[in-house]
This record gives C-alpha cells, sequence and structure tokens, in this order.
C-alpha cells in the first residue's frame, strides 16, 4: 500500500511539472529576447565553440554553457573573436543573434531548450524533499505550490542564471541535509558535486557556504546534547563537500576557457576589473591568481567585478515609481510581496499560523528549509541592484517546502489536503489568468499586471520580451508603417518590426503617428541614459515621455510591457 502510494505520489509531482514546464514552453515560443539573452547566448557559444572566455565574466559559465551546447547542436556558429583579441573588433551581441548562420528565432529557442528541464527539476526536488519530511502529502502539495508559481514560469523560459541557481541551492541543501542525517563520504561527495555546480551557475551560490557552515554547527550542537558526545565527522563531510565543490567549480571553468592562452586569460580578467573600476589592488591580485591557475583567476575576477558593482551601484532601480542607482532596502521583501501569487503567500501566511500557534514543533529540519530563504532575504537588504525579483528566486523552492511540511504536520489530513489543494488551484488559476504574460505577473492585491508599473519595473514587468508580439498586433492593425517603436530589450526592432521607425532618443523627431513605447523607457529612459552619460539620449527620452504624459492619446497595449499611444499634431495656441 506504501509503494502504491509512493509511486502515486511520484507520478503527480511528475505530472505537475509537465504541465508548469508546458506553460513555460507556450509563451516561450513568442518571448522575444530579453535585455541579457543575445550577451548570454553569445557567451555560451563562444564556450562551447571556441573554448574561451572574453564574454561576460560577470556571470560563472555553467548556464551559458549548456545553452551553448544546445545552439551549437543546432547549427549556431561561435561568435567572431579577432586574434589578437579585441574588445572594440569582436562580434556584439545582437548581430551575433540576428547574422547567425541559423535564423534568430532558431538559434534563440535552441539556447533557450535547457532551461524548462531545470525549472521541472526545481519542482521536483522540492517535492521530495517535501514528501521525506512528513510524506506523500507533503510532496504533492510543494509540487503544486511550485508547479505554477508564476515568476518560475516566467523565467523558466529565458537563457539566464535564475532558475539555474534556484535548482542549485535546492538541491545542495537537501543533499547536505542527508549527509547529516546519514552520512557517509558519498553522500558528502554528492553534496560537493551538487554545491559546485550551484557556484558554477550564479555567484549568489556563495551564500551556500555560510548556510551548509550553520547547518554542520547546529546538527553538531544537536547531537551533542542528545547523545553527549562531539563527533567531528561532519565538519570533515563539509571539508570533503569543499573540495569536491572547487574541483567542479574550477572544471567547469576550465572547459569553457580550455583553448585560451593564459596571457589572454590574465589580460580578459583585467580588462574586466578596470571596467568595473577595481581597485589597482585587487587587480594587481587577481590577475597574479590567474597567472597561476586560469580559471581561478576567472572566477575570483567575476566574483570581485560583481561586489564592485554592488558596492558602486550596477544600474538604473525603480521602486514604487522612484529611480534609484543606490537601491531601496525594502525592495525584494517588496517585491517578493507583489509578485507573489495569492495562493503561495496564503500558504505561508496559514503555515506561519500554525508555527505560532504551536500546531507544529520546529527542530532542525525547519532550520533546514527557513534558513537559507532567511539569508537570501536578509543579504539582498545590502544589495545596490535592484532589478528583479528572480534574484531572490532561490529562496522560493524552500518557502515553498516548508509551507506544505508546516501544513500537513499542523492540520488534519483531510484539512491540509484541502487546504494545500485550495492554494495550489488558486495560484494556477492566477498564473493562466495572466498567461503568457507570468514575467508580468503582480496579484490582485497589488493591482494586477496592469498596475505592475506603479511597484516595480524592468525584468518583473518588461525585460524586453513583447516585441514578437508586438510585431503580430501592428500586422493585425496594418499599421506597421506608421508606428515609431521605442523598444527596451535585447530583440533588434529592424529584424521583427522593418516596416516601422526605430525610435533613437539623440535623432528622431516627435512626429505625428502610432508610438509604441516600453514601459521601461517611461519608467527610467532618461535616468538610464544619464547614468550612462549619454546626456542627448537622457534629454530625448525625456521629451518623449512628456510628449505621451501631456497630449499622448493611449490606444491599448502588448502584453502588459509594450505601450501604444497616439500622438496628435501639436497645436500652436494662439497669442
Amino acid at each position: 500500500m506504501l509503494r502504491s502510494l509512493d509511486r502515486a505520489t511520484a507520478a503527480g509531482a511528475v505530472l505537475l511539472a509537465l504541465l508548469g514546464a508546458l506553460l513555460v514552453v507556450d509563451h516561450q515560443r513568442l518571448d522575444s529576447a530579453t535585455m541579457d539573452e543575445p550577451f548570454h547566448s553569445l557567451a555560451g557559444c563562444e564556450y562551447a565553440r571556441s573554448g574561451t572566455y572574453w564574454a561576460n565574466l560577470e556571470h560563472p559559465p555553467l548556464a551559458k554553457l549548456l545553452a551553448g551546447v544546445s545552439a551549437g547542436l543546432a547549427g549556431a556558429r561561435p561568435p567572431r573573436l579577432p586574434v589578437p583579441f579585441s574588445f572594440r573588433t569582436a562580434e556584439s551581441p545582437q548581430p551575433f543573434l540576428y547574422q547567425n548562420e541559423i535564423p534568430p528565432d532558431r538559434l534563440l529557442a535552441a539556447a533557450r531548450r535547457p532551461f524548462p528541464f531545470l525549472f521541472a527539476g526545481v519542482v521536483l526536488v522540492a517535492s521530495y524533499a517535501a514528501w521525506r519530511a512528513a510524506g506523500p502529502l507533503a510532496g504533492l502539495g510543494a509540487a503544486l505550490l511550485l508547479a505554477f508559481e508564476p515568476t518560475f514560469v516566467a523565467h523558466g523560459a529565458f537563457l539566464h542564471t535564475d532558475v539555474a541557481a534556484a535548482l542549485g541551492f535546492l538541491s545542495t541543501v537537501v543533499a547536505a541535509h542527508g549527509a547529516l542525517k546519514r552520512p557517509s563520504p558519498l553522500r558528502w561527495a554528492g553534496t560537493g558535486l551538487l554545491l559546485g555546480l550551484s557556484l558554477s551557475a550564479k555567484f549568489s551560490a556563495v551564500f551556500l557556504g555560510p548556510i551548509l557552515l550553520v547547518l554542520v554547527l547546529v546538527r553538531l550542537l544537536v547531537t551533542r546534547r542528545e547523545t553527549g558526545r562531539f563527533s567531528l565527522v561532519p565538519i570533515g563531510g563539509l571539508l570533503l563537500a569543499s573540495g569536491v565543490a572547487a574541483a567542479v567549480l574550477l572544471g567547469a571553468y576550465a572547459v569553457s576557457m580550455r583553448n585560451m592562452a593564459p596571457a589572454d586569460a590574465e589580460r580578459s580578467v583585467r580588462s574586466f576589473l578596470l571596467g568595473r573600476e577595481a581597485s589597482s589592488a585587487t587587480v594587481e591580485r587577481i590577475t597574479r591568481l590567474s597567472r597561476l591557475f586560469p580559471p581561478a583567476g576567472h572566477y575570483a575576477g567575476g566574483l570581485a567585478g560583481i561586489a564592485e558593482q554592488n558596492r558602486r551601484g550596477g544600474g538604473i532601480n525603480v521602486f514604487r515609481r522612484e529611480v534609484s542607482v543606490e537601491g531601496f532596502p525594502a525592495y525584494f521583501p517588496v517585491a517578493f510581496l507583489v509578485k507573489s501569487s495569492l495562493g503561495f503567500l496564503a500558504a505561508i501566511l496559514l503555515a506561519a499560523g500554525l508555527l505560532a500557534a504551536r500546531r507544529v514543533r520546529p527542530g532542525f529540519g525547519a532550520l533546514v528549509f527557513l534558513l537559507p530563504p532567511a539569508y537570501v532575504f536578509l543579504a539582498s537588504v545590502a544589495s545596490s541592484y535592484n532589478i528583479g525579483v528572480r534574484h531572490v528566486l532561490p529562496a522560493v523552492p524552500f518557502l515553498a517546502v516548508a509551507a506544505a511540511v508546516a501544513i500537513v504536520r499542523g492540520l488534519p489530513r483531510n484539512v491540509a489536503a484541502v487546504a494545500l489543494a485550495g492554494f495550489g488551484l488558486i495560484q494556477a488559476g492566477e498564473t493562466l489568468a495572466v498567461h503568457p504574460h507570468e514575467i508580468s505577473f503582480f496579484n490582485l492585491a497589488a493591482g494586477g499586471p496592469s498596475r505592475g508599473h506603479l511597484w516595480l519595473n524592468d525584468s518583473n514587468l518588461d525585460w524586453g520580451q513583447d516585441l514578437v508580439r508586438l510585431a503580430l498586433e501592428l500586422e493585425r492593425r496594418g499599421c506597421e508603417a506608421g508606428t515609431t517603436v521605442a523598444y527596451f530589450g535585447g530583440a533588434f526592432p529592424p529584424y521583427h518590426v522593418p516596416k516601422a521607425r526605430f525610435f533613437d532618443a539623440a535623432t528622431t523627431p516627435l512626429t505625428p503617428g502610432l508610438y509604441a513605447v516600453s514601459s521601461f523607457l517611461l519608467a527610467a529612459g532618461p535616468e538610464l541614459m544619464a547614468f550612462r552619460g549619454d546626456a542627448l539620449r537622457a534629454a530625448g527620452y525625456e521629451r518623449l515621455r512628456r510628449a505621451l504624459a501631456e497630449r499622448g492619446i493611449r490606444e491599448g497595449r502588448v502584453g502588459y510591457s509594450i505601450l501604444l499611444y497616439r500622438l496628435p499634431e501639436e497645436r500652436t495656441p494662439p497669442p
């Protein structure tokens, strides 16, 4: 009976993961290249096909390497890199994507292909973790809470590092928990393998170091209290895992830069750090490491560059219609609250209530699933790079598992089943209601996606994903030739809407007609250009924003990221 129940739970979790992945693939079909995808596709093909690592040191290679292998199998060529290398003459991302040996739509689809599988992996690992903690019902509940979680469904489609990081965080902590409960060298080595892959996916995975250390130390204290003995076995296991992780991490870099001469690797790191305005001492220290072992130099250089970017401010942040370079301490907690579904938030709230009422007795397992999200959110408070709730995505699976486990343990079985099914179905309905625009999801308490711009922008709302849909809408209206497109994103408007006029903020006059304008440009276009030191384009975007606010007539939208305005003839008042 128990085995059949376990098989049914596993089948249900797989089915839910597949249904969520189908939603991902369905909206992926018409999602144009988001802001970073041309650069990531170029970098991935460079690593996979050329075996060098000039591009995109600000991210570790694993996710891009997967994309590059997939794109290469589809026939994509590597980027054109001059020998000797020069950043000035190297091929840039948009020409690489749009002038490759295969069409851009096919290249982008191939590069994105691995990422829905990573999303499905998150659902399955979370289901397994909840099942091990509280039984089959908790496993199905966690899978239901994640399979239709709107931010995961949105970002599971794109060539980026966020879903890979979430999978890495969850699988590493779950593996470490298993190794702490039943220690063995093999289990700790497996934890190290997963830790190394996580570190190879996103720099924020360095947070796993202190998280695992705290879990090991707490486990030592618990064991000492229960048995009266103090064992150093978990410390040895963590050291073993750390050694395996370092080998996996450096191996991923070594594969990605296998054909790169040591002198070129050093020059790449130096150029990247100088571009991030790192101190001369930092540059010299990391270039010395690069001379000793280039993969280690590349990882350390990327990590230092990200730290420098966070210290100085990496770009324009939009929060509740305010714009800042320094960031907002409340950004990520508020972003999580307005971007999560009401069903998901209700599950967390019920679980917290059960804990507060002591219907559930928290133990070491509670620390395992609550420490990582707490650490991620606390670390986010100091971040100056507030460009999307996706940066705290690794916290979400832990919260789903914790909520499912608490509800199953704190309520009668039938009541728990109804509660989890209800919360999951509410969330599924919320996600389906906004499909295929999950990236622009905001819950009803925040006003829904049509009012999302009042809260946040950038990859929360407008990441450039709707240009293909704009082309279809203008074709339907029969007005492509009379439209001016002011676009923010990674796609190339002359390819998708060749008859339209592309708005260059430095030169394009504001003539009467239909304007298709990216929401982010209205929110922060002038400020972004000013941050980049382009005063001419900053003034041009400010003129556009003012003209649309004062005399523009709204004629609709494409998704929630591109707004359509009619700009009438400007009339000069009589004297």
